[in-house]
């Protein structure tokens, strides 16, 4: 079922020189025409510069200051100031190009590196796919004309700067060859560059996005299971097997402290069943151009399709094209017949794959099933789409090349030359101009005057405490602020610190919080004790641009340092020898119900593991997953008798224990129905932590909740006792 298609020798790089170069530069043209970068006043500023970009070029600067060192140590000294922030938790794939375009950002500047860096992954993509169209043994014109399709698909070109990690699909067209030879070679696995081919597209795989790994996995499982229950190859289930073992080597390798913290603190990214639905395979969108479509009749199709639809996912990204869409037709079209009336037709390596894909990531499907199970990591099966698409354009190059290979070699170029700007037409957008360019380019040149202003006034290493107060990655938008907004002035300095990058589930993101609730007075004098030297304003987070703000901070004598464009920061006074604030004092997380008050002598926080307060006309509960700690903070200066009252409950029967200071101070069996408890404590002076332990299982909250819950505790009262 999956075997190999015929595959012929890989023709070498250098054995047709002036075709490869012409290959290169017709990429590279059509990639200089789309983006409108054929003028070299463009290419100073990035293809995009905003939301998701933002975070891509932070990474590319970031892989530059940092190199590879990162690999073992995720703390960005420039961001979350003043302690640096912790990406420990955070994947972030493709390293070794980003350190590489890192690296050239530093010569070059951030936004020629970027184009260069999107120019690499259309030219990547291109290489790969002709590579492997000719190992598959389809004809050079047929195979290039397929590559170009591939490289400028909607898919690949859309995701542009914005899901650079996406962008980088240059590594689908040999998994799927991989997966074909362990699944059905006969005897190609017995040589070495066979072998070494599965190897490096494992590495590869191990070091891309793990949307592809995950994929990647699954084929090449699959691939492994048909061969043990058909001819039992051992070439293959050795390579297969090896290959499997150096992809999730890797993966572990460049990603093992985010897996450390997803098993143990769960995903810092919001996920859930509905996501599936949302951002899943549809296989209507196959037919539905893009609202971008350069026929107005088709843009309109799809404007209407946009319109009608209750889904606002990533829309169109699975669009094949006319092109793709004629291989669809030949793939189920020449199987269809071979299944019929077994005359010689494609190898149904094609039509598998094809369809195991869309039966996995379809909504409803097995990725849907898991979702429900709660395994929602990998929720857009859209994206599964390019592997689709480049099935249909590898049946389409074998199509061509068996039906043309009597046609005289410039007649197989010219009808190659046709197809491919049919399909260039129909996948790409109308060439940008410079003129649209302008208003990105605007709040660039703002960025630049603000932080060649900051670096000027205030002293090399200053730290900045930015404003509005929010954490790094996936976060909605604060009134027009939209995510990863105050990456901006950072991008755009190089010997200042930011207290922007913390992730949500870092202690120093609570201080943060606490001290910008303050009274203004009492934020800056706190920001200069800890060591700020400036405070910075986002204006577009504030519906009065930031206007009543702006009065209080002058109003307490901070001078003005920049107003520029969408960007106003103030001085403040660093302390000569700054305070550390205590980033374990449980005070810094949120009160159980409401804000202490002065007079009370116990007040219980929730310390870690709690979701947020819910309540109705009579009740207040939190819910918790397996584990979670409740603070009680004794203003006291001695031991106090004090009784904690709850009631708990959990979604299914479990056991639920509470320790406190390593002894166990309370057990209980929960159920769905709550139970009420009460525990006689004595409290010693400070914090005293109470971690509250579930045996049972977890369950997902709802469809469309992500939570995974355990327990819950409902109107939990700590009062003194005499």
């Amino acid at each position: 079922m999956l075997s190999a298609p015929h595959l012929m020798r890989v023709p070498a790089a250098g054995s047709n020189v002036l075709r490869w170069l012409s290959l290169l530069a017709v990429t590279s043209a059509v990639w200089l025409v789309a983006t409108g970068l054929w003028h070299p006043a463009a290419w100073q500023f990035p293809t995009s510069y905003n939301v998701d970009a933002l975070e891509v070029l932070a990474r590319l600067k970031l892989s530059g200051d940092l190199g590879l060192g990162f690999l073992f140590d995720k703390t960005m000294p420039s961001l979350g100031a003043p302690w640096g922030a912790d990406w420990s938790s955070y994947p972030m794939p493709d390293v070794l190009v980003f350190v590489f375009f890192g690296k050239l950002a530093h010569a070059i500047g951030l936004g020629p590196a970027s184009n260069l860096a999107l120019l690499f992954a259309h030219l990547a993509a291109v290489v790969t796919f002709y590579l492997c169209s000719r190992a598959l043994g389809h004809r050079a014109s047929f195979a290039a004309g397929a590559a170009l399709l591939f490289g400028f698909s909607f898919f690949i070109y859309h995701r542009g700067l914005t899901h650079y990690s996406f962008t980088l699909a240059y590594i689908v067209p040999a998994q799927l060859l991989s997966v074909w030879l362990v699944g059905g070679a006969r005897t190609l696995l017995r040589r070495r560059r066979w072998r070494l081919f599965c190897l490096v597209t494992a590495i590869a795989t191990g070091m891309a996005n793990p949307y592809f790994g995950f994929v990647y996995g699954l084929l090449l499982c699959l691939a492994l299971g048909f061969q043990l229950g058909t001819t039992h190859r051992r070439p293959n289930l050795v390579w297969g097997g090896a290959s499997l073992a150096v992809f999730l080597f890797t993966l572990i390798l460049f990603n093992y402290s985010a897996m450390l913290a997803m098993f143990q603190d769960g995903l810092n990214l919001e996920r859930n069943y509905a996501g599936t639905e949302i951002y899943g395979l549809h296989p209507i969108e196959w037919l539905i151009p893009p609202q971008t479509h350069q026929w107005s009749v088709a843009a309109d199709i799809g404007r209407h399709y946009a319109s009608v639809t209750s889904l606002r996912g990533e829309l169109f990204s699975p669009y094949f094209g006319v092109v793709g869409l004629a291989g669809l037709a030949i793939l189920f079209g020449g199987t269809l017949r071979r299944l019929l009336w077994q005359r010689a037709g494609f190898r149904p390596a094609y039509a598998a794959t094809f369809v195991l894909i869309t039966l996995f990531f379809v909504v409803g499907g097995f990725n849907s099933i898991l979702a429900l199970a709660g395994v929602d990591l990998f929720r857009a099966g859209n994206r599964y789409s390019i592997y689709l698409l480049a099935i249909c354009l590898l049946v389409l190059a074998s199509w061509a090349s068996r039906r043309g290979r009597h046609l005289p070699n410039r007649t197989a170029w010219a009808v190659t030359l046709v197809v491919v700007a049919i399909g260039l037409w129909d996948q790409l957008p109308r060439p940008r101009r410079v003129s649209s360019l302008a208003e990105q380019s605007r709040r660039i040149e703002w960025d630049r005057q603000f932080g060649a202003v900051l670096e000027a006034r205030l002293p090399p290493g200053a730290a900045i405490f930015q404003l509005p107060v929010v954490a790094f990655l996936e976060q909605p938008p604060v009134n027009r602020m939209t995510d990863y907004e105050l990456f901006r002035p950072w991008l755009n300095t190089s010997n200042l610190r930011f207290s922007y990058g913390l992730l949500a589930q870092d202690p120093a993101l609570r201080w943060e919080r606490r001290v910008a609730a303050m009274p203004v007075d009492q934020m800056c004098a706190r920001l200069e004790a800890v060591g700020y030297a400036a405070i910075y304003l986002n204006k577009t987070a504030y519906p009065d641009a930031g206007s009543r703000l702006r009065a209080q901070i002058e109003a307490t004598g901070r001078s003005l340092v920049a107003d520029i464009g969408d960007h106003v920061a103030y001085a403040l006074h660093p302390a000569a020898q700054p305070i550390r604030p205590d980033l374990s004092d449980p005070r810094l997380a949120d009160p159980w119900t409401s804000p202490p008050m002065p007079g009370d002598r116990l007040q219980p926080y929730a310390d870690r593991g709690w979701f947020a307060l819910e309540r109705d006309e009579h009740n207040w509960w939190r819910w918790a997953g397996e584990t979670a700690t409740l603070s009680i903070w004794c203003a006291d200066q001695s031991p106090v008798r004090a009784r904690l009252s709850f009631h708990a409950a959990s979604l299914r029967p479990g056991r639920l224990s509470a320790k406190l200071g390593g002894a166990q101070i309370w057990e209980s069996p929960v159920e769905p129905v709550a139970q009420d408890a009460s525990i006689d404590l004595v409290l010693q002076p400070g914090a005293n932590r109470i971690d509250f332990v579930l045996e049972g299982r977890l369950k997902q909250a709802s469809l469309t909740d992500s939570r995974l819950l355990g327990f819950q505790l409902t109107n939990l009262q700590v009062v003194p006792r005499q």
